[in-house]
């Protein structure tokens, strides 16, 4: 399938750039454009690309229970997982005080150890998420893992073993791990 990145950061404003918002009016990432239209939201991306590559079952059929728990997780995941990053990368969003903002901070990483604590205790020793094969659930799983990597969360070092494990089975997958070695993504 083929397809061009253009980066747009988040850290220095540029999805409330005028173009940028242009392709998603929430100022947000990620948008893909498919020529009828932009599409945004992982969940909805992740889909329609399975969809378009059926061959590859990026997603359990659909109309199975495995392609419905497979939705249930990739919600989960862009909604209670990803957000719990939020007090950690972006306290200044819940606050304005820098007192405030370190209370959000601490209060955040609890509450990420928690949602990290249920996610491994969920997927315990399996090796894929969703039934037995790989799916969008465990590269996506997999990108939030490695966030626990950044040195804002060096105090997580060690902690999450399982999905820290499952991570790197999934990074070693070649696909990913050329898209890891183009974008440089070692974190």
């Amino acid at each position: 399938m083929p397809y061009r990145i253009e980066t747009v950061s988040t850290r220095n404003g540029e999805v409330k750039a005028a173009v940028h918002l242009t392709r998603n009016p929430w100022g947000r990432v990620p948008a893909l454009d498919i020529g009828t239209c932009i599409l945004t939201e992982n969940v909805a991306i992740q889909h329609f690309i399975a969809a378009q590559r059926p061959e590859q079952r990026f997603l359990p059929d659909y109309g199975s229970v495995e392609h419905a728990q497979a939705l249930a997780w990739l919600c989960l995941l862009s909604s209670t997982v990803h957000i719990a990053f939020r007090p950690i990368f972006r306290p200044n969003r819940l606050a304005s005080s820098a007192h405030c903002q370190s209370d959000v901070l601490a209060t955040g990483l609890d509450a990420l150890i928690d949602v990290f604590a249920i996610l491994e205790a969920t997927i315990g020793e399996k090796v894929y998420i969703v039934g037995d094969r790989f799916t969008f659930c465990d590269s996506y799983l997999m990108v939030y893992t490695r966030w626990l990597n950044r040195p804002a969360l060096s105090s997580l070092n060690g902690r999450f073993g399982t999905l820290r494990q499952h991570a790197a089975r999934v990074a070693k997958r070649s696909a990913i791990a050329s898209v890891l070695k183009r974008e440089a993504l070692y974190f």
